[in-house]
């Protein structure tokens, strides 16, 4: 399965304990030579006719978006605009938001080959984006087109498209109309809140850092399994177009002046590591106090096709892909910042208070 994400929104503790370093062994002796026809090329590329017709984990990963569990409200297009609800501080969902998009017909697979193959991105480790960011990320990113990634690479474990500063084509943005709001508002009318310079001649757009998100926009694609680790940012909006997405979200309140609490939830603190998504799903939620977290102070929703997540301001949060079709995220988001523990790095919170981390598609 693939995703395709399109989203709007708003240094890694590499510490290690000399104790878990095994001995060093002074005594080589070298492998043997390999032939060159042993040598054997992995094909890690998608070449199903549909998204739809790749692997899938929902069996394992999937539920019901029970109200013990999920708890979250879904909307409908019109009860999201009229409560703004981007402007609160709760995440939600919201239904039918992809009704009438191009994109449910010329971003299925064999389409979105013809028509976009060399739409530009990078493509990397989604653990990797997770733990420092894309832009943090450097050169461990490589560039890659829609055609490269799908056709070649799109089933590597350690290979995820994204690129919060894509060049995305405007037939492709066009695809996704009527964007959901604000960001339709923002791109209906660029000079909207704007004001004259002290010149008189020409208008200037001001917006104030928090409202910064809502035209950035992003895609991602990802295979079953993949998905952005835990992290933070500024306020966010997610759209699946394929596939299914299981979203961990966990309030900004509870964990931003606590940084034990927020190590023990949301990394393997016994191991020092930060696991995927699949791997904190499978094998660290199912503790007590993680679960306790979650249920209590978070989150443990699906986002199924044509639904929006709404992520707010902070709030703590990873994605896991898990479905036969191809999962495409569309979002917007200003702001994409890894989660840091005690690195006084983060320029937009000074201190080491509360961690940060950025996005999106999930």
């Amino acid at each position: 399965m693939v995703v395709l994400c399109l989203f709007g929104k708003s240094s890694q503790d590499t510490t290690t304990d000399d104790d878990d370093i095994e001995p060093v062994s002074y005594y080589w002796e070298a492998p043997p030579l390999i032939e060159e026809e042993e040598i054997t090329h992995i094909d890690y590329g998608n070449h199903n006719q549909e998204w739809e017709d790749g692997p899938s984990s929902w069996e394992e990963f999937g539920h019901d978006n029970d109200p013990n569990v999920c708890g979250l409200p879904l909307l409908t297009v019109e009860e999201w605009e009229a409560g703004r609800h981007w402007l609160g501080d709760k995440p939600v969902l919201v239904s039918g938001v992809t009704d009438g998009w191009a994109a449910l017909s010329n971003w299925k697979k064999r389409e979105m080959l013809q028509r976009y193959p060399n739409a530009e991105a990078t493509m990397g480790e989604a653990k990797l984006l997770g733990e420092t960011g894309p832009d943090g990320a450097g050169k461990n990113l490589s560039p890659t087109t829609v055609k490269d990634f799908i056709t070649k690479h799109m089933y590597d474990p350690t290979k995820y498209f994204f690129d919060r500063k894509i060049a995305i084509p405007k037939g492709m943005l066009e695809d996704c109309y009527p964007f959901p709001m604000p960001t339709r508002a923002y791109l209906d009318d660029p000079e909207l809140g704007s004001i004259y310079a002290p010149s008189k001649k020409r208008r200037v757009r001001t917006k104030p850092d928090r409202e910064l998100w809502r035209d950035h926009l992003a895609i991602s694609i990802g295979s079953d399994l993949q998905g952005l680790t835990f992290h933070h940012h500024r306020e966010a909006w997610n759209i699946v177009i394929f596939g299914k997405k299981r979203w961990i979200l966990w309030d900004h309140a509870r964990w931003k002046d606590n940084t034990t609490i927020q190590w023990r939830t949301t990394r393997d603190y016994v191991r020092h590591t930060h696991v995927t998504g699949a791997e904190w799903i499978r094998r660290l939620y199912p503790e007590p106090e993680r679960e306790y977290e979650i249920r209590n102070f978070g989150h443990d929703c699906i986002q199924h096709a044509g639904q929006m997540m709404f992520i707010p301001h902070r709030w703590m949060h990873m994605v896991s892909c898990h479905s036969s079709s191809s999962w495409e995220s569309f979002s917007s988001s200003s702001l994409f910042d890894p989660t840091h523990f005690c690195s006084c790095t983060n320029l937009h919170h000074p201190g080491c208070e509360y961690w940060r981390y950025g996005v999106g598609y999930i």
